[in-house]
C-alpha cells in the first residue's frame, strides 16, 4: 500500500515520544515473550531505538536479561553439539591450541577455564569435550538467566563438570575474588559495552588467568583493529567495534597471538581474535 512504510516510521517515532521508556519495556518483554507477534524481535528493537542510541550498554543489558531480541537464537537445541558450533568459533578454539602450544603449554595441561558471557554453556561443553580433556573446572557467567538455567540443565543431565552462574560481566571481580583460571574465555561480548568500560572487563579477565585469554570482537571492516584510534559502532545494531589489542596493552598483558580478517565473514560472523597473556607470565 503506497505510504505504508511512512506511516509505520512515523507511528514508531510517535510512541517512542509519548510512551515512557519505562512503559515500552514492559511492553516490549510483553512483545518478545508471545510467539505468535509477526517479526517479535525486530519489533522490540524498534520499541526501545531511542534507549539503544541514549545507552547503548544498558540497551544491550536490557536485552540479554529478559532474552529478548539476538538472545533469543539461544536454545539448547540450536546451541550445543559440534555440529551446532559456529565455524568462527571452531577457528578459535583451533587458534587458542595454537597459541597455547607456542607458548609451550600443552592443551592437556589445561585445567581450568572460566567464560564470560558464557550463555547456555555450549563453548565451555565444546572445550571440555574436544580440546581441554583434562579440565575438572569450567565455569561461566552470563546475564541471561533463562540460558543458564536452561544450559545448567542440559549440561547436568549430560553429565558435564560445566558450572554456569547468572552475573553481570560488570561485576566479575565480585564473581572470581581471588580466583585464578588457566584460560579465560570472552567471545561476542564486549561489542555491547562502551570502549571504557569493555577495557575494564578486559583488565579483570587478564588478572584472573594464568597462561592465556581468548577474546573474539567485531574486526572492522577497513582497517585492522589495532589501528583505530577510537572504537566505532555498527551501525544496523549499535554495537562496539574495538581495539582490543590496545586494551591488552594498557592492562599489562601481552599479545600473543591474533587473527583479524577485515570485511570476510564466517557463518556471518566477522573474524577479530586476540590471545593475550597476563602480565608476568
Amino acid at each position: 500500500m503506497a505510504g505504508t512504510p511512512g506511516r509505520l516510521h512515523g507511528a514508531k517515532r510517535f510512541l517512542r515520544a509519548v510512551v515512557p521508556l519505562g512503559a515500552r519495556k514492559g511492553l516490549a518483554r510483553i512483545v518478545g515473550g508471545w510467539s505468535r507477534i509477526p517479526a517479535r524481535s525486530w519489533w522490540v528493537q524498534e520499541l526501545l531505538r531511542d534507549f539503544a542510541e541514549d545507552d547503548p550498554n544498558s540497551y544491550h543489558r536490557f536485552l540479554w536479561a529478559h532474552h529478548l531480541a539476538y538472545a533469543e537464537t539461544y536454545e539448547v537445541g540450536l546451541r550445543f553439539g559440534v555440529e551446532n558450533l559456529h565455524p568462527s568459533r571452531r577457528l578459535m578454539f583451533e587458534d587458542l591450541e595454537a597459541c597455547l602450544r607456542g607458548l609451550g603449554k600443552d592443551p592437556h595441561s589445561v585445567r581450568s577455564v572460566f567464560e564470560v558471557g558464557a550463555s547456555l554453556g555450549y563453548n565451555l561443553r565444546h572445550l571440555e569435550e574436544n580440546v581441554f580433556p583434562n579440565a575438572d573446572t569450567l565455569e561461566g557467567c552470563d546475564i541471561d538467566a533463562y540460558a543458564i538455567e536452561r544450559g545448567g540443565a542440559y549440561l547436568a543431565d549430560s553429565g558435564s563438570r560445566v558450572r554456569l552462574g547468572v552475573a553481570d560481566m560488570g561485576d566479575l571481580e565480585a564473581v572470581l575474588g581471588d580466583r585464578e583460571f588457566d584460560v579465560t574465555l570472552c567471545a561476542g561480548v564486549l561489542m555491547y559495552l562502551r570502549r571504557e568500560d569493555a577495557e575494564s572487563v578486559v583488565a579483570s579477565i587478564l588478572e584472573h588467568t594464568s597462561m592465556v585469554a581468548a577474546f573474539a570482537g567485531l574486526a572492522d571492516p577497513d582497517q585492522d583493529n589495532r589501528n583505530l584510534a577510537d572504537s566505532g559502532v555498527r551501525e544496523r545494531d549499535g554495537s562496539f567495534v574495538h581495539d582490543i589489542d590496545g586494551m591488552v596493552a594498557r592492562s599489562g598483558g601481552r599479545v600473543a597471538r591474533r587473527r583479524w580478517e577485515g570485511a570476510r565473514e564466517l557463518g556471518g560472523n566477522t573474524l577479530y581474535f586476540v590471545f593475550a597473556t597476563p602480565a608476568g607470565a
